[in-house]
């Protein structure tokens, strides 16, 4: 049995806390501090002055976001090769990139101005659309991390979006602003109202803000096609666990989900996989019992009197809740819980989503960054909890384990094979004629925390209080089957030809707490049904 590393908050707050400089995207210093990686970012557009498109370097870009702050700006570089000029008018495919812990999306595109021949660390994800280091970076990727040393190779028609996934001034969330969003969508339990509140505006939703304002702003305001044919996500480090959360929680409008050494697991275990089958007996209360949120005994978190990559790390238990009182809430948000939403399946058995990722081995060839061991040490082992995952889960995905450690230096040299693997999954104007893509699922597993959701034009509104998983299984146009607790109003995609009233599925009365343990995996929790249309 594979040695497991036990690691707690504790641990990664003092490891964090140590004289090294613990960075997420890259083996130089961060490119850009708070106050000046906005310097320069156009204006959002009007409707009387429409956003200027550059195209060939990094540019910045401001639009309003109702979901990071009341109509405040939130700013993304972008990169716009020149296969998708304006002026062509084609549609290109977009890749968006989300960076790591304490950084800003310099880290993945550069600052503004940078192009394909900047000859950076920084520059990488640029340079990869249009060249490729030689095989031997296979051995010594460090000694081609730079694109100086890469050769041509066919260009890549698509679209880099790197967006600020820190909490903005004037915006939502506790102050400081410039805290880390976690890609996600904060608990509101700590929000304005909530009921153990600690900030006094709503949560910032980081996660629905990718999807609902982000993509169609891109797709609006760039030569970007629009919609899921088009989309891929990828991310390093804490931006790893956001590709994977995102892409799980939405593989239907994401192509591809790719990571780079992912910090996937903030509850620094294995997750218990939901079980292949369920018992159509299950466990829950005869009656209905009122329900009481846990309290959080950890408290709010005092970001501002901590080292900064302590309290980057920590704002977790603001974003996501306390890891004992509010274990449901973070593993509605952990890549490793959310698996089995990779299951999804054209009518041939061909798997709708693509998954890439690596991390590296620990082992560190060059003296480029004091702090690249300490982070992949405690990335590692959620990475192999990950793959063990997907492999209970029956998903198929690619994955390596490449030379290194936790910077750039040894990951550039393979960002060519990522934006490839993304690439051919997406649509674009090389495709040949016939199949361009993955047709969406004739059958789909899915498990969400969420009370109200849409998945593969499937709507499902949950009645309870409690937070918990709904697990859906084979869920096909012919029939599915549910698990979980209160009452599930289903209501078909129109594809289906469903005429009928929107069936109310009785899964029984929820708890007292919210879910614990990962409870929801086993076979009788709450209660199963089936039903057939």
């Amino acid at each position: 049995m594979r040695a497991r590393m036990v690691v707690t908050v504790a641990t990664m707050a003092g490891l964090l806390a140590a004289p090294v400089a613990l960075r997420s995207g890259g083996g130089g210093a961060r490119a850009a501090t708070a106050s000046t990686i906005f310097d320069g970012c156009a204006a959002a557009p009007t409707p009387t002055k429409p956003m200027t498109v550059v195209v060939g370097q990094v540019a910045c870009q401001y639009l309003t976001t109702h979901l990071l702050g009341d109509g405040i700006g939130a700013p993304f570089e972008y990169f716009v090769p020149p296969d998708c000029d304006p002026k062509f008018g084609v549609k290109c495919p977009t890749l968006y990139l989300l960076h790591g812990f304490g950084g800003d999306y310099t880290e993945m595109l550069g600052p503004q101005g940078t192009s394909p021949t900047s000859d950076t660390l920084s520059s990488g994800w640029i340079a990869a659309e249009t060249s490729t280091p030689p095989a031997a970076a296979a051995s010594q990727p460090w000694v081609y991390a730079h694109p100086s040393t890469w050769s041509p190779a066919s260009a890549l028609d698509m679209i880099l979006v790197a967006p600020l996934g820190q909490t903005l001034k004037g915006g939502y969330g506790p102050d400081p602003a410039g805290q880390d969003s976690y890609w996600a969508d904060w608990n509101p339990k700590y929000a304005l109202n909530g009921s153990s509140q600690r900030y006094t505006t709503p949560p910032p939703r980081f996660e629905s803000f990718l999807i609902d304002e982000l993509a169609p702003f891109v797709e609006a305001n760039l030569p970007a096609g629009s919609g899921r044919d088009y989309r891929a996500i990828a991310g390093v480090s804490l931006g790893g666990y956001g590709a994977y959360k995102n892409g799980l929680q939405h593989p239907d409008e994401w192509t591809t989900m790719m990571s780079v050494s992912g910090a996937h697991n903030f509850l620094f275990g294995p997750a218990p996989q939901p079980a292949g089958v369920t018992s159509p007996v299950g466990v829950s209360s005869p009656i209905p019992i009122a329900y009481t949120p846990l309290p959080a005994p950890t408290g709010a978190v005092p970001v501002g009197a901590l080292p900064s990559q302590v309290g980057t790390f920590l704002t977790a238990l603001d974003a996501l809740g306390d890891p004992a009182a509010d274990q449901a809430y973070f593993r509605g948000n952990m890549p490793p819980d959310l698996a089995m939403n990779a299951r999804a399946y054209t009518a041939t058995s061909t798997q709708a989503f693509g998954i890439d990722g690596f991390w590296n081995n620990i082992v560190q060839t060059q003296p480029a960054d004091a702090g690249g061991i300490p982070f992949e040490v405690l990335v590692t082992p959620m990475n192999v909890d990950m793959e063990e995952a997907f492999a209970a889960q029956g998903v198929a995905n690619t994955w390596a384990i490449h030379q290194g450690d936790h910077s750039d230096v040894y990951r550039t040299a393979w960002f060519r094979g990522l934006e490839q693997f993304a690439y051919d999954r997406l649509q674009h104007a090389g495709r040949s004629a016939g199949p361009l893509l993955p047709p969406p699922p004739a059958t789909f597993d899915y498990r969400s925390i969420k009370t109200d959701f849409t998945i593969w034009g499937w709507h499902f509104k949950v009645d309870r209080q409690p937070v918990e998983f709904l697990t859906l299984r084979g869920v096909s146009c012919a029939s599915l089957t549910l698990q979980g607790s209160g009452t599930v109003t289903v209501t078909p995609p129109p594809s289906c030809g469903f005429l009928g009233t929107p069936p109310v599925v009785n899964l029984g009365n929820p708890g007292p707490i919210d879910e614990e343990a990962g409870a929801g995996t086993t076979p009788v929790y709450g209660q199963t049904r089936s039903i057939s249309f």
